[in-house]
């Protein structure tokens, strides 16, 4: 692990952070301008400007409607991060409520918006995309026999470190409750059905 905190984390708090191969596969995509935000439903944003950390990504772009012509009220966006060849780093619903009262939607409206993103692993298949000819692991996350996304991954950890994975899965497990809290809320407030299928929760994206 690097120096940090006891996960290899750069940043405040503690996490498991990405590998450099993972921040390599942004930077490019940032260098190359290869990135847009599908808001699914309302456009597409060509030039979004994005930073990056060993964790976090932030995404700011403006939203500009050309449509309706009389106002509606929006519970919620759903905003995709991928590349311009279609390839996702990045889903979500998102809520846009503010003291209980959804966003206003019109045309000739604008917001300027920042998502945040905590990416905790990339799809191996995106990096490869993006980094020709890598092999072997890509992410801490994915687990050396099975190639499936876990807590510990393929990280060689101490017994302290086991223990920090388990608080941060913990917490992370927290926050996705919270999150999925809040979009089906914002979801059923919408109108739309919210049904709980195999995978879970599931609802329909806006196209």
């Amino acid at each position: 692990m690097s120096e940090g905190n006891i996960l290899g984390g750069k940043g405040a708090g503690l996490y498991v952070p990405m590998t450099e191969i993972e921040q390599e596969v942004i930077a490019r995509l940032i260098e190359a301008d290869d990135l847009q935000v599908i808001v699914h439903g309302w456009g597409v944003v060509n030039k979004p400007v994005v930073a990056f950390g060993d964790l976090r990504v932030r995404v700011e772009f403006r939203l500009s409607f050309t449509r309706p012509a009389i106002a509606m009220p929006v519970w919620f966006f759903d905003l995709e991060l991928q590349t311009r060849a279609g390839l996702q780093l990045y889903k979500e619903r998102m809520p846009v409520v503010y003291a209980g009262n959804p966003l206003i939607a019109q045309v000739g409206l604008f917001y300027d918006l920042r998502w945040h993103i905590a990416l905790q692993s990339m799809d191996p298949a995106l990096v490869r995309a993006v980094i020709p000819g890598m092999t072997g692991l890509t992410s801490r996350r994915q687990d050396r026999d099975t190639g499936q996304m876990t807590a510990e991954g393929n990280m060689r950890l101490t017994a302290e470190q086991r223990k920090a994975i388990r608080d941060v899965a913990a917490g992370e497990k927290r926050m996705r409750a919270l999150d999925l809290e809040k979009a089906v809320k914002a979801t059923r407030d919408a109108g739309y059905d919210v049904k709980v299928g195999v995978k879970g929760v599931e609802a329909p994206d806006v196209e």
